[in-house]
């Protein structure tokens, strides 16, 4: 008999009983809906999309999120890096009033105890509201990996990977751990250049919570010249993505780099469109950019300068199959005339709302009603990196496996004794 005529057994009682409840809550009027899920924890709220369309619709609404945040006492914004004078320095924006605001002062600085432009973030881990930073070194004192949650103030010192190499690109991956309630486990990966000038391939190193240990993992044979060095991941689709550019020896066109950081680390490239090889030799000044929208890789690609400008969105329709479809194509003129031509446009944080950013401001718009929803003023210029985060705020008690600190604590360095345990693993 085929496989597609055979019939699978009738579920459990249990199970029957339990769909049937699925069914009377999928089959809830829109309003009553949406009055639930802004009160789903963050944690939580991935299931609630995977349950229906229709709720995940809800979920991506643009008068969901600020409810959500108010309800389920959560974060959801940007967290903007810039450079300063002395260093680099990420502050937290949002479209939705915070009290009080995020910040990284809380992470211990490893050179220059004193200064404030001394700790980078490296990664984020989507949805779960932790950041690995780099606090820089001076001196006879080396850099010092972290790993943190603003919204609570906790943070947790790692053993340093291999500094000598550059590094291209870091993911981070985190969930809640399953041994201990309040813990959280993470994965780390980081990529980085070989030294003596070998650019064919990245050093691929992996830092796993649970062993609390750097481990190397196979080289990408992927050009390190192709990534840009510090560029934060894009997450979609269970992988981290990088935008890859173009090499005038290996590679010959734009494509997406994608790794699986939670998984089994395999990576793959992803073609661009081909209509934009033809749209770049018309335009010199187009310019690409992945994002994701609604849990799917999307590709920006604007056309045009300042009045002129003009945005095409191509959405992922089959991430197995790497097809992707033009969903929108928006003249940007609106927003232009009345405001900064210097703006930059960063993210699409809906389907309809972009994130912009200039040296003093960050801005969603509605490019599709052609109004401006919301604007925040920045205290620092020279925007670097921009990462999209989310939190709650609901302290760790363990990261790891390892208890975890407070801006409070009284050691805000690792002792000696801890010092000789964090030991880096190479294999």
């Amino acid at each position: 008999m085929p496989p597609s005529t055979l019939l699978s057994p009738p579920p459990p009682p249990e199970r029957q009983a339990s769909n049937e409840n699925n069914e009377e809550l999928t089959n809830l009027p829109e309003d009553q809906v949406f009055e639930v899920l802004t009160r789903v924890p963050l944690d939580d709220l991935a299931a609630c999309r995977a349950v229906s369309t229709r709720w995940r619709a809800i979920t991506y609404e643009p008068a969901f999120a600020p409810l959500h945040c108010r309800r389920a006492d959560a974060f959801s914004g940007y967290l903007v890096q810039s450079t300063t004078r002395y260093g680099r320095r990420a502050g937290f924006v949002s479209a939705h009033p915070l009290n009080p605001p995020l910040s990284l002062d809380f992470v211990p600085r490893a050179g220059r105890p004193w200064r404030r432009d001394d700790v980078r973030v490296v990664a984020v881990a989507p949805r779960m509201g932790l950041a690995c930073c780099v606090s820089a070194g001076s001196g006879n004192v080396p850099a010092r990996y972290y790993v943190c949650k603003p919204a609570t103030q906790q943070w947790r010192a790692l053993p340093n990977p291999r500094l000598r190499f550059q590094t291209r690109a870091t993911a981070m991956a985190a969930r809640p751990s399953s041994d201990d309630q309040g813990a959280v486990e993470f994965r780390i990966v980081r990529l980085s250049t070989y030294i003596r000038g070998q650019y064919n391939s990245l050093r691929c190193e992996v830092f796993d919570s649970r062993r609390f240990a750097w481990r190397r993992a196979e080289d990408v044979p992927l050009p390190s010249i192709s990534l840009r060095a510090g560029e934060p991941a894009v997450h979609a689709h269970g992988a981290a993505h990088w935008l890859c550019w173009p090499d005038w020896n290996r590679v010959a066109a734009q494509v997406v780099f994608a790794l699986d950081v939670v998984g089994t680390g395999d990576w793959r490239l992803i073609a661009l469109p081909l209509e934009l090889e033809d749209a770049k030799k018309r335009d010199t000044r187009l310019r690409k950019q992945i994002t994701v929208v609604e849990g799917r890789l999307c590709l920006m690609v604007t056309t045009g300068f300042a009045m002129q400008m003009v945005l095409e969105v191509w959405e992922m329709a089959n991430y197995a199959e790497a097809r992707w479809e033009k969903k929108t194509r928006v003249s940007l003129k609106r927003l232009y005339e009345g405001e900064d031509q210097g703006l930059i446009l960063q993210h699409l944080d809906s389907s309809g709302v972009a994130f912009l950013e200039t040296s003093r401001r960050a801005l969603w718009y509605d490019f599709q009603r052609g109004r401006k929803i919301a604007e925040v003023q920045v205290d620092h210029g020279n925007t670097t990196d921009t990462f999209k985060f989310e939190s709650d705020m609901i302290p760790c008690q363990m990261m790891g496996g390892r208890p975890c600190y407070q801006s409070s604590s009284p050691a805000p360095f690792a002792s000696s004794k801890e010092d000789d345990a964090m030991k880096v693993e190479c294999i």
